[in-house]
């Protein structure tokens, strides 16, 4: 299922850094973390745990925690009854990666909302765009794919490739940029932001 991995992005908003983007995934278990400070002082932070099945080809089990608002939800596949053909939000990442790596132009699937996943999975699919010219924040101006995710026909995300690996992308009224370090990523943000980035939500 793929070697074992960790990305971490800056999170900006309006054009601040506001915060940062890890990304782990061992093969089998992704785990997506956003940390960012909202400008007056409040922390939001979520943590995305998405387990595949043995197989790779589908999912297992997600759980999704966020704060403030103590929002907890996560489901298993087989027990929601969701075919194989869904796929959790946060696991976008990784098909977007895996297209990157392909020749293949797209991809359908039905999308399932990790904090309300409840809801009917709408219809949905990544579709991808020649490169384009894209600032970064260090200053280089890149060649990058875009793939356009849209769900219930309305587009959810952006992400450029360059090189076969995502640089940038767009959620959520964000944009996150692909750091090649925590410090890189997290510099100049709230100092608070960090533990949570690396350690996530602690259960008892």
């Amino acid at each position: 299922m793929g070697a074992a991995w960790e990305r971490w992005e800056g999170f900006w908003v309006a054009g601040v850094h506001r915060g940062a983007v890890c990304r782990t995934f061992d093969g089998e278990l992704l785990t997506t973390r956003v940390a960012f400070e909202d400008g007056a002082g409040t922390l939001f932070a979520s943590e995305s745990l998405l387990r595949l099945a043995p197989s790779g080809e589908t999912w297992h089990a997600f759980r999704y925690r966020q704060e403030p608002g103590g929002l907890e939800e996560g489901a298993r596949r087989d027990e929601a009854e969701l075919g194989a053909d869904t796929l959790p939000a946060s696991g976008e990442y990784l098909l977007v990666s895996q297209l990157a790596a392909s020749a293949r132009d797209g991809a359908a699937y039905r999308r399932v909302e990790e904090a309300a996943p409840d809801g009917l999975p709408a219809p949905a699919e990544i579709r991808r765009h020649p490169a384009e010219p894209i600032d970064l924040p260090d200053g280089r101006c890149v060649d990058a794919e875009r793939f356009e995710v849209t769900a219930g026909g309305q587009r959810v995300a952006s992400y450029w490739t360059h090189g076969g690996a995502v640089v940038r992308s767009a959620w959520a009224g964000a944009l996150c940029f692909a750091a090649g370090s925590a410090p890189a990523a997290l510099v100049g943000t709230d100092e608070r932001l960090e533990a949570f980035l690396a350690e996530g939500f602690r259960r008892a």
